[in-house]
């Protein structure tokens, strides 16, 4: 058995989603967004530990950014795997999307400022 095999229960799509065709790479795309995920958290944790020695307030933007792309790809990954959210998807993934570029934006802005 393979690695795949052992781990098919994570990356099948969801029976009750509303996918009309999930294609031969389906699993490949669960597993980039479980990877996503785990990069942002690692990416949060990063920030975070930056914002502790440093003090700089747009750090926590960043670090808030980062959150919510984990948040956003587990909830897609749910979304596809379990069919979880299925009626809210296309407004929430967008939603989270805004808030990430906006404080990615005030994390710029921010650090142009001489007074944090």
């Amino acid at each position: 058995m393979t690695i795949i095999d052992n781990l098919s229960w994570l990356v099948q799509p969801a029976e009750t989603g509303l996918q009309a065709e999930v294609g031969p790479y389906g699993w490949l795309e669960q597993i980039i967004k479980l990877g996503i995920a785990a990069l942002s958290l690692i990416l949060l944790g990063l920030s975070i530990s930056a914002y502790r020695r440093t003090s700089f307030r747009s750090m926590l933007y960043a670090s808030v950014a980062f959150g919510l792309f984990a948040v956003q790809m587990v909830f897609e990954y749910l979304g596809d795997a379990l069919g979880a959210g299925e009626p809210y998807n296309d407004i929430i993934t967008p939603g989270i999307t805004l808030a990430i570029l906006v404080l990615f934006f005030m994390a710029i802005v921010r650090r142009g400022r001489t007074n944090q």
